[in-house]
């Protein structure tokens, strides 16, 4: 791996074989990451004016300061790792999906000693559980671990609970788990039912039928009629969803059909997602457009789509053939154990069933392009009534959150172009300042936020909102102009609706927006989109505060105790609770009975009782 500044002498010095390059700033951030066969042959394509003509690469020239290059045995690790290190450093000028929805699978940890089901967001890299999905909905997902609890009753309590319970939960008492907790769980019983819920969720329902089946009338045979019934129950579901299965399949087959379409400055990409013949689900992207062929930029939506977190299907459409189409299948083949095709459909059902994907982008765009519209009719809206030179794209905004000086926090969220920008947020413990004072609380978090804007470490906002009135505002004004920046980036203040009695009536004032040298707030029309953008960046910067506020008081509420002490980590802790039940319990017993919990070696004992003792330490070294 090497890093070094972009001259003749660094271009031509590079190796001519399969690498990544990372293109960073002046501030050391990766802003471009790309992959090559060659390596001396693709980087000096950027800085030579007959090379490389897409678009964005002239903007990549005024900003690039150094290249960090990573050199591989081949293309295809080149491939794999650019994937990995876009998701990484998400630099500005690669496209960067964003999903129209979030998606959930099912993980099955079947390594476990008492395996679980559970969801699961995303997929751990070399994880060797079995998962399932991903699912459209959480809806689809909670119905399908309702159903499977009650046919198979394995737990799905966390390992944690799992652990550290004394008696059955709930479930236990509904028949809906066997309680390996407390030791309730017989292991081939058990066993039985991890086999059956994965033929379940793979989809084999006519095997688990066949295996109930015999389970009911083997009860029967030996006139244990209580749990043939039980059985009897657990396999009339089963077939239900057997039959329901056979209405809706009628060619089986799994197909991803990805069409793209371009416009606006944008790029759409749809998704449709069939599974066992039937659409399953679909999905839609949109990018920033690179300027890019269509080929390179779909070989660039393929290798970031199908990462490890997405089941790859055999058979894929797509809109054009991709640039290292071979190199594409090979990859995605030993991902998915299988070969996989992709392949441009010409005719027929596949050319109709691309259509259809082309519509949804289409939609999608449509949509997009008036957003777009009313996102930049709205900001320059903003602009014009507080009077901002430039439009402000991006927003930055500030809040505190503490209760009665105690956990004191501040909260920084981010927007751009109007949407939350959530990889800009930031928060902030207060490190200076003790007891309830809001303003040095503001003083200190914007301290420490635009002093790495003066060190040229982050980029400046386009407008700064400070959630309060004038003298919030003032504080601000003060950073800025110790900071020199004040004048650089406008700053306002943006203060709550309040009511008040009058003449025996509630009257509601408007939300009011302070500028600096400016003794009239800013007021706008309660529906103009302008406000309600404001509105929004306070609330979630607000929310964002709180919720970190109400994780340092949980964290602190939840102390045992034992955090202290040296050699006792989370597991030890676990350990000592379950066995004597209470902090007050572990203070009172001696060394000998620590010594005898299971995971706590005597020596750690011999800690744990000085640690709570320390007096008998003091007499022992008075006596000697």
């Amino acid at each position: 791996m090497t890093e070094e500044p972009v001259t003749p002498e660094f271009l031509a010095s590079l190796p001519t074989v399969p690498g990544v390059y990372l293109m960073k700033d002046r501030a050391g951030k990766v802003i471009y990451v790309g992959k090559a066969i060659s390596l001396r042959q693709r980087v000096r394509s950027y800085f030579n004016q007959s090379g490389d003509d897409r678009f964005f690469v002239k903007y990549l020239r005024d900003r690039v300061r150094s290249i960090e290059t990573i050199i591989t045995d081949t293309e295809k690790e080149a491939l794999l790792l650019e994937n990995t290190l876009i998701k990484k450093h998400k630099p500005r000028y690669n496209i960067r999906l964003r999903d129209d929805k979030t998606y959930i699978s099912l993980r099955f940890d079947v390594n476990h000693k008492w395996p679980r089901v559970h969801r699961a967001r995303r997929r751990k890299r070399g994880d060797k559980a079995v998962y399932f999905g991903p699912y459209s909905s959480s809806k689809s997902v909670n119905e399908t671990l309702r159903f499977l609890q009650r046919l198979f009753p394995i737990r799905s309590c966390s390992d944690r609970e799992l652990e550290s319970r004394a008696r059955p939960c709930m479930l236990h008492q509904i028949d809906r788990c066997c309680a390996p907790c407390v030791g309730k769980a017989d292991r081939d019983t058990y066993d039985d039912y991890v086999q059956k819920s994965l033929l379940f969720l793979r989809g084999r329902r006519p095997d688990v039928v066949k295996i109930l089946t015999e389970k009911m009338e083997e009860y029967s045979s030996t006139l244990q009629f209580e749990k043939a019934a039980l059985v009897r129950d657990r396999l009339n579901a089963v077939r239900r969803t057997v039959e329901e299965e056979k209405v809706h399949s009628h060619r089986v087959f799994d197909r991803d059909v990805i069409a793209m379409l371009r416009g606006a400055g944008r790029s759409v990409f749809s998704v449709l997602e069939f599974r066992r013949g039937r659409l399953d689900d679909s999905r839609v992207f949109d990018v920033k457009d690179t300027g890019v062929e269509d080929e390179a930029l779909i070989e660039e939506f393929l290798s970031q789509y199908y990462d490890t977190t997405r089941p790859v299907p055999r058979d894929i459409l797509v809109a054009c053939e991709p640039v290292n189409r071979e190199l594409l299948e090979r990859t995605l083949a030993d991902q998915r154990e299988g070969p996989v095709r992709l392949r441009v459909p010409q005719r027929g059902e596949k050319r109709r069933l691309m259509e259809m994907a082309r519509q949804n982008a289409e939609a999608a765009l449509e949509r997009l392009v008036a957003g777009k519209k009313t996102v930049e009719a709205t900001l320059e809206n903003l602009r014009k009534s507080l009077k901002l030179k430039a439009v402000p794209r991006h927003i930055e905004c500030f809040d505190i959150s503490t209760f009665q000086g105690s956990f004191p926090v501040g909260s920084m969220t981010c927007f751009r172009d109007a949407e939350a920008d959530k990889n800009g947020y930031r928060r902030f413990r207060i490190k200076t300042i003790d007891g309830q004072n809001d303003f040095a609380m503001m003083r200190e978090v914007l301290t420490r936020r635009y002093r790495r804007v003066t060190e040229n470490q982050e980029d400046a906002p386009d407008l700064i909102v400070i959630d309060g009135g004038v003298g919030q505002l003032n504080i601000a004004v003060e950073v800025l102009k110790e900071l020199e920046l004040f004048g650089r980036i406008p700053v306002v203040g943006l203060a709550k609706a309040r009511t008040k009695q009058a003449d025996g009536e509630t009257l509601r004032t408007e939300e009011r927006v302070f500028l600096p040298r400016r003794k009239n707030p800013v007021t706008f029309n309660r529906a103009d989109p302008a406000l309600h953008l404001l509105e929004r960046i306070r609330d979630e910067t607000h929310r964002f505060g709180v919720t970190y506020h109400r994780l340092l008081r949980t964290k602190s509420a939840f102390k045992t105790g034992l955090e202290e002490i040296p050699g006792v980590g989370p597991k030890r802790r676990n350990l000592l609770l379950k066995q004597f039940g209470s902090l007050n319990a572990i203070k009172a017993a001696d060394v000998e009975d620590l010594a005898a919990t299971e995971g706590i070696p005597r020596e750690t004992a011999e800690t744990i009782h000085r640690f709570f003792h320390p007096e008998e330490k003091e007499k022992t070294s008075d006596h000697g």
